[in-house]
């Protein structure tokens, strides 16, 4: 049933699991105790908790929690997959790209990634910009994986210390953009 509901999140963004009722009102599918899948409403502090908490559900959704555990992840789920996010992220990990290949500048704010992993993983990021603004459907999860990436600030993409591997983490991400296969009618 989870890959089912996942596969709704990510292949019919209007589909069943968001249906607009009303400006802005719509419903998503979440796991009911006794009766399976029900449909909720989603109302204005489901829209806020989403907003608010978007980091800790891109941690729960990039660690596999399935999206139908609450109104606010399945919420969080389907805003993820929206080609708008999409292209926001393809945009930042091709800055990323460019940053390490440039010289660092002294007088610069940026936060600086790290050159060498960055270069080493060049490969890896370009593949996974490109899948995201593919056409075609994603998971959530594989992108919940790349904002929690960008988002590490002590993670491998900024720190060398760190015990992750940059290329191996791309790579995951890479492959869980697809990891539901084909939607299940």
């Amino acid at each position: 049933m989870t890959s089912k509901l996942v596969s709704m999140v990510t292949h019919r963004l209007s589909g069943e699991l968001a249906t607009p009722r009303r400006s802005g009102a719509g419903l998503v599918l979440v796991s009911s105790s006794g009766v399976g899948m029900a449909e909720r409403p989603v109302r204005w502090r489901d829209q806020l908790q989403r907003w608010l908490r978007a980091p800790s559900l891109d941690h729960r959704l990039g660690q596999g929690e399935p999206a139908e555990t609450s109104v606010v992840l399945a919420l969080h789920a389907t805003k993820l997959v929206q080609p708008r996010v999409r292209r926001e992220l393809a945009q930042a990990l091709r800055r990323v790209m460019w940053m390490a290949e440039r010289a660092p500048s002294m007088a610069s704010t940026r936060v600086r990634v790290c050159r060498p992993q960055v270069l080493d993983a060049h490969r890896e990021l370009r593949a996974l910009g490109d899948r995201l603004v593919a056409n075609g459907p994603v998971s959530a999860y594989g992108v919940a994986q790349v904002r929690v990436l960008i988002a590490d600030g002590a993670g491998p993409l900024y720190q060398r210390s760190t015990p992750d591997d940059l290329g191996a983490r791309l790579r995951r991400a890479l492959a869980a953009m697809d990891i539901l296969g084909p939607p299940v009618d």
